[in-house]
């Protein structure tokens, strides 16, 4: 029987590992708290919404520019200089934006997207080079499944912890504490990857400009078209609930029944019924949510989190199991950009004006109308992945 396992072993907690997590799980922070403080930019700035929506196509782009140059960037220079540059520019680019309402108006939209489209772009660039080189670079090689595994988590529950302290930091502090919060979190990544002692990597002697290495595993599309498809409509929900600090917190708790869920529930289950149950939690919770019989939300953002959670831990160990040797990296990449790239477009989909026409077909609200192209997403992910994935997963890959 094809059941999935993830060992643990104590030996992986160590100082250096532990900063790392902690860094990955603050840099991801600090992009979803944006989720929250791009809107709540573009309000105080009469920045027009049009403008929030391409801000997440931005982002979205920004993710892919650098991904070419990865392999060859942290061969020619130092691993962690690369990413602490990377992670600094972030924190830059960010405290650009307190700045947009001291600019002419003709300018400040231009700033605006400028600042988002550098958060994607070293966002981008700083998660490719700490998780496909720096977690593996600490990590004994019989650990480095788990290893990958743990701090893909740490960056998860960010997704949940992000937007519910910037939420909260506006609420009690306003704005300006919150673009700042933003960057000093940004920094404080930035302190803890510096304090980790990385072992010395001899540099390659043939260094190509341009390379797939690092960045996208080819053969891993039909993963990375599933996962996309089951990203976008978890972005679509993040956008419609960017203003509720309770919807997020009953999403980590959804996050949290899902890392029990793996360990006890699923430990000796089937291969594939983590991920269909994951689909079928996600579709559920949009569900209610489309229906309004969750008047609160709790319900269905404990679904949403329990979902999420089953199916990127899921689909991030199919990543891993699919690639050659030498690929780990790639792979990370991968299932990195999918997730994100697909939660750049939820968002895009959920804070944009372009689902009108299909809210007006059901006879509904704009809310209805994005909720029922979230499920849709959601369904055709479930039927590409019980007719074609799974088996396509079983047949090529190679661990």
């Amino acid at each position: 029987m094809n059941t999935q396992d993830t060992p643990v072993h104590l030996r992986l907690w160590h100082r250096d590992f532990w900063c790392l997590s902690m860094a990955n799980m603050l840099i991801s922070m600090v992009v979803y708290g944006q989720i929250f403080m791009v809107q709540t930019i573009a309000e105080s700035a009469h920045i027009h919404q049009d403008i929030v929506v391409k801000s997440w196509g931005a982002y979205g782009l920004g993710l892919f520019v650098l991904g070419v140059f990865v392999s060859y960037l942290v061969q020619r220079y130092k691993r962690r200089r690369v990413c602490l540059i990377a992670m600094t520019g972030m924190a830059a680019a960010i405290g650009g934006t307190a700045f947009v309402t001291s600019v002419p108006m003709e300018m400040r939209e231009l700033l605006f997207l400028g600042a988002r489209f550098a958060v994607g772009m070293l966002f981008g660039l700083a998660q490719m080079v700490l998780s496909s080189t720096l977690v593996i670079d600490i990590s004994e090689s019989y650990q480095r499944t788990e290893a990958n595994y743990v701090v893909a988590w740490f960056g998860r529950l960010a997704m949940a912890l992000g937007p519910f302290a910037t939420i909260m930091i506006h609420k009690f502090f306003g704005s300006e504490v919150l673009i700042w919060t933003l960057v000093a979190l940004g920094i404080l990544a930035v302190v803890l990857v510096h304090a980790v002692n990385f072992p010395f990597r001899m540099p390659s002697d043939n260094i190509k400009l341009f390379s797939l290495d690092r960045f996208l595993l080819l053969k891993s599309w039909m993963l990375f078209v599933n996962l996309f498809l089951v990203s976008v409509a978890v972005g679509i929900v993040l956008a419609l609930h960017w203003n509720d600090a309770f919807f997020f917190a009953a999403i980590m708790v959804g996050f949290l029944l899902a890392i029990w869920a793996e360990k006890i529930v699923f430990a000796n289950a089937e291969l594939m019924s983590e991920a269909i149950a994951g689909l079928l939690l996600l579709g559920f919770a949009i569900l209610m949510l489309w229906s309004g019989q969750d008047i609160s939300g709790i319900t269905s953002a404990i679904c949403v989190g329990l979902g999420a959670g089953l199916l990127g831990s899921r689909f991030l160990l199919f990543f891993i199991k699919l690639r050659d040797h030498c690929q780990r990296g790639t792979s990370q990449s991968s299932c990195f950009l999918s997730w994100e790239s697909g939660m750049a477009l939820g968002l895009f989909i959920g804070v944009g004006g372009c689902c009108n026409a299909a809210s007006s077909c059901y006879g509904g609200d704009h809310r209805q109308g994005v909720l029922l192209i979230a499920l849709a997403f959601v369904i055709v992910a479930l039927a590409m992945y019980v007719g074609f994935t799974h088996k396509w997963y079983m047949k090529h890959k190679n661990r």
